[in-house]
């Protein structure tokens, strides 16, 4: 199985992905915990949603840019993961600091989709460090 088929599989789950995220370190943890809460959800809700988003959304170049980052890893599916979240993550991050409001609020529609966060931020050459 390739491996972001393995990240797909395993962190579609609800219980998998948020040990998976807790495994990244509190700080990213911290930082995927407090988007999840501003689109009401639990850190592994957020994060099966994002991994099945990324699986049904995600093009060719995507899926390169993260293939490119695991390769050499010494934590290849950790670093898939992370790159997946964080362009989610800045983004909600920066709306939120900018006073704008979460693009899920609170009680709203909670099945959006993800894609444009990541279609519009990752890069090949983007490599998370874990």
């Amino acid at each position: 199985m390739c491996l972001i088929a393995e990240i797909i599989h395993t962190c579609s789950h609800e219980k998998v992905a948020h040990a998976a995220v807790a495994s990244l370190g509190s700080s990213f943890a911290g930082k995927v915990g407090a988007t999840a809460g501003a689109c009401g959800l639990s850190i592994g809700a957020f994060t099966a949603r994002a991994v099945r988003e990324f699986d049904e959304f995600s093009g060719e170049a995507e899926r390169q840019a993260v293939r490119n980052a695991m390769d050499g890893s010494d934590q290849p599916i950790l670093t898939g993961l992370q790159l997946i979240l964080s362009p989610i993550i800045e983004r909600e991050g920066a709306e939120r600091r900018a006073g704008g409001r979460s693009s899920t609020p609170a009680g709203g529609n909670q099945t959006r989709t993800f894609s444009h966060f990541w279609q519009a931020n990752l890069t090949a050459s983007a490599r998370p460090s874990i």
